[in-house]
């Protein structure tokens, strides 16, 4: 489970996933997925994870942005299937 983030201005906490219209969750993470080779390879491991609905890495931000919709808020299976195919990954706040 993660830890809420404290917004500066109130001090109450922020979420770290947001909901779309469609009722989905939307979880955002920091990876060094760099290369379309990459993507090869994590590919298969997030389309198979349950619950995911659709998923998107931005290659040319800085922080190789991946960006999750699922029904799933949790993060953690994310983490850990990327982290299984040999590549960094930590949630940003939403």
């Amino acid at each position: 489970m993660t830890k809420p983030i404290l917004s500066p201005l109130n001090l109450t906490p922020m979420p770290t996933a947001y909901a779309t219209a469609t009722g989905l969750e939307v979880l955002i993470f920091r990876t060094n997925i760099r290369f379309k080779k990459d993507l090869r390879l994590v590919a298969p491991i997030l389309d198979e994870a349950p619950g995911l609905h659709k998923w998107t890495v931005d290659r040319e931000d800085t922080d190789k942005v991946l960006r999750i919709e699922t029904r799933n808020p949790d993060p953690s299976p994310i983490i850990e299937r990327v982290t299984a195919c040999g590549y960094f990954c930590e949630e940003l706040p939403g």
